[in-house]
Parts: C-alpha cells; sequence; structure tokens
C-alpha cells in the first residue's frame, strides 16, 4: 500500500521520464523534490526500479490497426498494405470483359475470389474493391483477351512475395494467370500512370483479298498487298479526331482527339490451315470499338469498297458509315510505363515495370491459348468470312449522326379520318369567309400531306360547290 502511495506521488512531482532513471538518480531527483521523508521511501523501492524502468510508457489505447482488424471481422492479423501491380494474361472467350459486373463471369471477379480464398483481401475489400485501392490500366470487352495486362492494388506487406503467384493461380481457372507482382509507389494508378497501350489484332489473310476465287482457306497473301496494308495503316499514325471510329460521342467532343504511335500489319504465319497475320496499334489511349473500326475500314479499302475518298471524309465531323470488325482475333498485347520507370525505376527502392524475364511464359500462353483459340475459332464459326460479306452494304459515306429517333405512338385509323375531315371542313370555312384561290388551297393540303379517303381533288370539287352556293 505505502509503495503504491510512493508510486502515485512520484508519479505527480516528478517528471514522467524519471522512472526510467536509475535509482541513484532518482533518489537525488525525489531528495530534491520531497525532502527527506521522501528519499527513505525510494529506498525501500529501489528493488522494483528497474523493472519499472523496463516498462515502456504506453497508452491504455489499442493501435488502431488493431480496432480497424477487429471492426472488419479480422482479429488473427494485423495488415500494413503496399501498393503493388499485378502482371496477368487471360483468355477473354470464357468472360464478359475484364471489369466487374453483376451476373456475369468476368477476370476480375476470378481474380478477386481467389485472392479472398488465399486470405490476401479481407471481404469488405471484395465486395468494396476500392477500399484496396484497385485499377485496371485498361478496360476489355466480352470475349477480348490480354497478353500482358496491368491491375494495381494493397495487398498486406507479409503477402509480397515471389510464391504469390503460384499460390493465387491455385484459386483461378486456367484461363487466367497471375505471372507477377511487383512493389510499387503509395500513390500509383495503373491506368493514369500508364503513358501508352499497344493492341494487336490477329485476322486471317483472305480479309484483304478483293476478289477470292475458290475456297478462302487457300489465299496466301503476298509480299506486295502488305505493303498495301501497310502503307493504309500509316493514315492512322499521329493526332486525329477519332470521332467516326466510336460511338455514343457527340462530333465536337474533344476527347475524340487520340494519338496513334505506330500501326502495322505484321508477316503472315499459318495455324489450323489457314493463313493469319497481325495488326498491332500502339497508341496513347483507345476509345470503345475504336481498334475494330480502324480494322474494319483498312478491309474495306483493301477489298476496293471504299475509294481514296474516305481519307478526307473520316476526319471530318461528319457520321461515316465505317463497318466494325469482330471482336474474336482482338488482344491487348502491352502497357507502356516509361515515364514511372524512368523516375522510380532505379531509385534502389522500386522496380521498373518490365516483365522481359516473364517474355517466355507469357509468349507461351499467348500462343498456346489465345492465338490458339482465335485460329479454332475462326475455322470452326467462319466469323470473318461471314462479316465479310456484310461490307457491301455499308455506304461508307454520310449517314445519320445516331440512332433513329423515337417513333411517335401510333394513333388509329379512325381518329386519323377524323382529324382529316375536321381540317377539310376548317379550310371549308375559311374559304367560304376569304377571297383565297383554289389553287393556292389544293397546293396548301398537298403540302401538309393530309391522309384521309377524300382527295385533294375532291376536296377542289365540295371547295368550288361551297363558292357556287
Amino acid at each position: 500500500m505505502i509503495r503504491r502511495s510512493v508510486l502515485a506521488f512520484c508519479d505527480l512531482l516528478l517528471p514522467r521520464n524519471c522512472l526510467k532513471k536509475s535509482p541513484t538518480k532518482l533518489i537525488r531527483m525525489s531528495s530534491e523534490c520531497a525532502g527527506d521523508s521522501l528519499k527513505r521511501k525510494v529506498d525501500e523501492i529501489s528493488d522494483c526500479s528497474d523493472s519499472v524502468s523496463k516498462k515502456p510508457l504506453v497508452s491504455n489505447e489499442k493501435p488502431l490497426d488493431d480496432i480497424i482488424v477487429k471492426a472488419l471481422g479480422d482479429t488473427n492479423r494485423v495488415r500494413k498494405p503496399k501498393k503493388v501491380v499485378f502482371l496477368l494474361c487471360y483468355l477473354g472467350k470464357e468472360f464478359y470483359g475484364m471489369q466487374r459486373n453483376s451476373n456475369v463471369s468476368t477476370v476480375e471477379e476470378e481474380l478477386f475470389k481467389a485472392l479472398l480464398e488465399t486470405n490476401v483481401i479481407l471481404k469488405s475489400e471484395f465486395d468494396f474493391p476500392k477500399t484496396m485501392k484497385f485499377q485496371r490500366a485498361a478496360r476489355t470487352d466480352k470475349g477480348v483477351s490480354a497478353v500482358r495486362q496491368i491491375v494495381s492494388l494493397k495487398i498486406p506487406l507479409k503477402e509480397i512475395s515471389d510464391a504469390l503467384p503460384e499460390k493465387i493461380n491455385q484459386h483461378l481457372p486456367p484461363e487466367i494467370r497471375l505471372v507477377a507482382v511487383k512493389r510499387v509507389t503509395q500513390s500509383f494508378d495503373a491506368k493514369i500512370a500508364c503513358d501508352a497501350r499497344t493492341y494487336s489484332y490477329m485476322l486471317p489473310t483472305f480479309a484483304f483479298a478483293p476478289n477470292i476465287e475458290g475456297n478462302s482457306e487457300e489465299y496466301r497473301i503476298d509480299d506486295e498487298k502488305i505493303k498495301e496494308v501497310n502503307k493504309f495503316l500509316q493514315n492512322y499514325i499521329g493526332t486525329h479526331n477519332f470521332y467516326n471510329f466510336t460511338s455514343g460521342r457527340l462530333p465536337g467532343d474533344p476527347s475524340c482527339k487520340r494519338y496513334i504511335i505506330s500501326c502495322e500489319c505484321g508477316p503472315p504465319f499459318e495455324s489450323c490451315g489457314l493463313e493469319f497475320s497481325v495488326i498491332k496499334v500502339k497508341g496513347q489511349s483507345f476509345m470503345l470499338h475504336q481498334i475494330r473500326k480502324m480494322v474494319g475500314l483498312t478491309i474495306a479499302f483493301m477489298r476496293n469498297l471504299a475509294d481514296d475518298s474516305i481519307l478526307e471524309k473520316i476526319w471530318l465531323k461528319e457520321r461515316i458509315d465505317i463497318p466494325k470488325a469482330p471482336g474474336l482475333g482482338l488482344m491487348l498485347e502491352e502497357l507502356h510505363y516509361d515515364w514511372y520507370d524512368s523516375k522510380y525505376g532505379s531509385d534502389g527502392m522500386h522496380e521498373p515495370l518490365k516483365w522481359d524475364a516473364y517474355n517466355e511464359f507469357v509468349e507461351t500462353f499467348k500462343q498456346e491459348k489465345i492465338c490458339a483459340n482465335i485460329a479454332k475459332t475462326e475455322r470452326e464459326e467462319k466469323s470473318m468470312l461471314q462479316w465479310l460479306e456484310t461490307l457491301p452494304h455499308h455506304s461508307y459515306d454520310v449517314r445519320d449522326a445516331g440512332p433513329p429517333e423515337k417513333l411517335p405512338p401510333k394513333v388509329p385509323i379512325e381518329a386519323t379520318v377524323s382529324d382529316d375531315l375536321h381540317q377539310q371542313q376548317s379550310v371549308l370555312k375559311a374559304v367560304s369567309n376569304s377571297s383565297v384561290s383554289l389553287s393556292a388551297i389544293d397546293e396548301k393540303l398537298c403540302s401538309d400531306e393530309v391522309n384521309s379517303n377524300t382527295t385533294s381533288s375532291e376536296l377542289s370539287t365540295n371547295i368550288c360547290k361551297k363558292e357556287t352556293e
């Protein structure tokens, strides 16, 4: 009891760091503050002063991390989240796009499930990915594959290791592979930090043939034709208004201006008995359907369905009828982070976002999963061949800027006849009270396209009878 009282008294009189002093210093300080009587009491507790000095003075409040973890229903670990990027590759055939969507299978949904099952993320983060700062570098639509997709998110520090991809892949379908994980800066955003994106479009070479004799599967392209294709593709390079290569945008929308860095068609190769080629497009960013329409117009030009005048029309603000190529051959090839690599890639704490060490795995996945599926599907379903049959139906000229306006509600025939008769009676009444000529009345009725059982000539006869009366 006495010891407790003395300690409490010392706590009031002495600074809080006094208890960390040695017994001798504590005695000297206590004697100066409380006198000789206090010194005797301190001597009695000198034996326990060492144990007191070893106990840090901390508050009884729990650390914020513990409170957060407890609130989220996980008391087994203290999370220290760090920003990382995942390198993903996937075959898009079985998925309704990259981005999460309710009631359908998507790449993000499968990834989140795998992260949750391996205890890398919490249930609250699975339900609300924004809480872990999740961001994809690029969207991919239904059926579109990705050779090198990047996503950024925050995960616990202890989970960041070279063994993480193998751990996650055990819970992913074989169409999706997590290739690598790298630490990035806390403010990194996979979409915003991306300087450029490269897409590729794999298509059968018979699409470029203007006239096919016999079986299209037997067609083989020559070097001259490849040069012609590349010459046309050069028209896309630079900054242009790609309003005519997307949908849902207004003609004057500044966001339709996009910068294309390179665009070329590669050499042909055979797969599944067909000859294919790949068009690669590198640009700062792309809009919805932009690449598919770029490919569609290129094919139409090579098949002599569009002439040189189309090159002047496509950059105007008038809506031009441009065909959209099938989505089967489109894939996200690569994402570029040149600015980030130059600033943080060699700072000693972060790695450049280069994936050369994983090229062998990525290229194997691309050839065995993505390209093989495209060739097989084209051989079986003939999507390109069927689409080519629709090309002559396009005008490659100015068309309506958007879908047709909503049609007016249907009116019963009886109501239409009644309204027309009422209009005729109004005209007759106007004639009886004025000197308007019959020809003017007849012209007016024709211009208004009166729809009834009574013709304009019959109306003129009726008007004459009225004037005679």
